[in-house]
């Protein structure tokens, strides 16, 4: 090993640990690692996913300013997830570039499965998802797949609408409203994502990425006082009260608050959560959304029942 001319060797083990710590004695002072520097700490973690050949690892390149991931026009080249760590404008980025995600059905091989898999985790353990839309092929049914993945995942998520230098080389404003209505139109699980249409080929666009990422991230973090949250509640209720049930038996919201982040999950305390049909839940979520933002992140609703002697009076609304 001394004739391959590249220094001492260590020998090692893997599997018995042997001259590891060895080896790490003469690695670590070559690292020059101060963790005391706030610039080495890890904004946050950003999975790319997509379908095969979508242009993840373009963007990938295009976010790094390096060739750090092999770009392919055949589907399937990248084959495990990839982490590269950026530094932007003073803030550490973490990006995954993974495998294309494929319908199961045309998945099998065992690699194959692997590499779904681990896009899988990538994104559940991701603070902030890009999903790449292939402008020239629109929204498929698979894309609607990830879409729900992400959603149910609970990640924050922007959508990005690659190749759209292909489609729009005049960049037409009117184009832009129709695309960016036919994406939430199509991807009803992430319709609260905001979308931006880049070109990671020539780089339009692909820099304003980072900025989105950021402002998704905060609202995924984002806490609001239970007086605000009540007050929205207690406007949406006036506007629409919950329906009755066949029985004629009235639901009845008591009071609301915030109980997680990482998604925002609010809990509405009622009289009986069964009385309160998905469609009634939909439009709090929408009320909400419109008077608080949480643009880029789900937002759950939690209904727990509670008996009137524990949560007090009920919203002014029910007196009325």
């Amino acid at each position: 090993f001394w004739e391959l001319g590249g220094g001492e060797p260590y020998p090692v083990s893997g599997i018995h640990g042997t001259g590891l710590a060895e080896l790490l004695e003469q690695l670590t002072p070559k690292l020059n690692y101060d963790d005391s520097d706030a610039s080495t700490r890890i904004k946050s973690r950003v999975a790319i996913v997509g379908r095969p050949n979508v242009g993840k690892s373009s963007l990938l390149n295009q976010l790094t300013g390096e060739e750090r991931a092999i770009v392919s026009p055949i589907a399937g080249t990248t084959r495990d997830t990839i982490d590269s760590t950026v530094e932007w404008e003073g803030k550490r980025y973490v990006f995954v570039d993974t495998a294309g995600v494929r319908r199961r059905a045309r998945i099998s091989a065992a690699e194959e499965k692997l590499m779904v898999n681990r896009a899988i985790k990538a994104v559940r353990r991701s603070q902030v998802v890009l999903l790449l839309i292939d402008a020239v092929e629109g929204v498929t049914e698979q894309d609607v797949q990830l879409g729900e993945l992400i959603r149910d995942a609970g990640s924050a998520c922007v959508v990005i609408v690659n190749k759209w230098d292909l489609v729009d080389g005049e960049r037409s404003d009117k184009l832009y409203r129709q695309a960016r209505d036919y994406v939430k139109e199509n991807l009803p699980s992430v319709a609260w994502a905001p979308a931006i249409f880049i070109s990671a080929k020539t780089g339009f666009n692909a820099k304003r990425i980072y900025k989105m990422v950021d402002d998704a991230q905060e609202q995924h973090e984002r806490r609001v006082s239970t007086a605000l949250l009540n007050e929205v509640l207690q406007e949406a209720v006036a506007w629409q009260k919950p329906p009755s049930s066949n029985g004629g038996k009235q639901g009845k919201i008591y009071y609301c608050t915030q109980v997680g982040r990482r998604p925002p999950a609010v809990a509405i305390f009622v009289n009986e959560p069964g009385l309160f049909p998905d469609g009634y839940k939909r439009y709090l979520e929408g009320r909400f959304r419109d008077a608080l933002g949480f643009s880029g992140t789900p937002f759950r609703l939690i209904f727990r029942g509670k008996r009137v002697r524990e949560a007090g009076s009920t919203l002014p609304y029910a007196d009325g």
